[in-house]
């Protein structure tokens, strides 16, 4: 199955999920929905072996609307290491382990953005965008999914304008 994302869908609150991958049952995550919280659901690792996580979102603006908030999300498997988000060539997010994502950090929009992701072991960035435009007053996840020997790239806009569930993110 190739990395994707899929967008947020209601469900119901304190309930346990049920994730299948190819029509097999898999484990739900240990954390529990909360009424009223937004959330994604990371399906993670190889085919034979995938495990669901839930990730705790915050969907809140930035309160200058000349500035986003941006996160990492580091879904990559195989020789997975943590990760390192620049953008405009400051650090955004460091150390973020596989299987996690790191808390939003506020960034000024731009028109052209600089953004660099680094593994943990290496000064040359796995993925580099040079000139992203991301307008201001919005959040926004960069997933970082499939091999960590070919990574691949997604960034999504989380804020909708309104409240909904958790978002599948697959390998």
């Amino acid at each position: 199955m190739a990395p994707s994302v899929g967008s947020y869908a209601i469900v119901p609150a304190f309930a346990p999920l049920e994730v299948s991958v190819n029509g097999a049952s898999l484990g739900a995550p240990a954390a529990t929905l909360v009424a009223g919280s937004d959330a994604t659901l990371l399906v993670y690792g190889s085919v034979a072996a995938p495990v669901a996580t839930l990730i705790t979102d915050d969907n809140h603006l930035p309160a200058s609307s000349a500035n986003l908030k941006l996160r990492l999300l580091n879904g990559l498997t195989g020789a997975a290491q943590p990760l390192t988000l620049d953008a405009a060539f400051a650090v955004v997010a460091n150390g973020v382990a596989p299987d996690t994502a790191s808390p939003y950090t506020v960034v000024a929009s731009s028109t052209a953005l600089r953004v660099d992701v680094f593994a943990a072991s290496s000064l040359m960035p796995v993925y580099t965008d040079s000139a992203l435009s991301v307008p201001g007053n919005a959040v926004y996840t960069l997933f970082m999914l499939g091999d960590a020997a070919a990574p691949v790239p997604l960034l999504r806009r989380d804020r909708s304008g309104r409240r909904a569930g958790p978002r599948c993110a697959n390998f």
